[in-house]
C-alpha cells in the first residue's frame, strides 16, 4: 500500500494473545509524554476501517484502554492532521501483541 506521494506505508505483523497473526498498515507514528504510539489499521480492511492506536512498550504494542491517555494521543494527532477527528468505537480495541 502507498501513501499519495509514492511513498511505501510501513507493514506490521501482530501476534495476538492466541497466536494468531495480524497485518497491519501503520498509518502513523507519535510520541506523546515520552511514549510512543504507532495507528495502524488491518492491511486488508477496506478504506473506511476504523484506525487503532498502539502503545509501544519495547517489542509489544499495547492497545490503549486508559480514556484520558486515549484523549492526550487522540488530541496529539489532531493537532497534527487539520480536519482529523479522533474518537472512541464501540468495538474491542486489539488487546496488544508482540510485533
Amino acid at each position: 500500500m502507498g501513501q499519495a506521494d509514492g511513498t511505501e506505508l510501513d507493514v506490521i505483523t501482530v501476534s495476538d494473545e492466541d497466536g494468531n497473526q495480524h497485518e497491519f498498515t501503520v498509518l502513523e507514528y507519535v510520541e506523546v509524554q515520552d511514549r510512543q504510539y504507532v495507528v495502524v489499521v488491518p492491511s486488508d480492511a477496506p478504506d473506511d476501517e476504523a484506525a487503532v492506536i498502539l502503545r509501544v512498550e519495547g517489542d509489544t504494542l499495547v492497545g490503549v484502554q486508559d480514556q484520558e491517555e486515549f484523549d492526550r494521543v487522540g488530541l496529539a494527532l489532531e493537532s497534527e492532521h487539520d480536519g482529523l477527528e479522533v474518537e472512541v468505537e464501540d468495538d474491542e480495541p486489539l488487546e496488544g501483541g508482540s510485533r
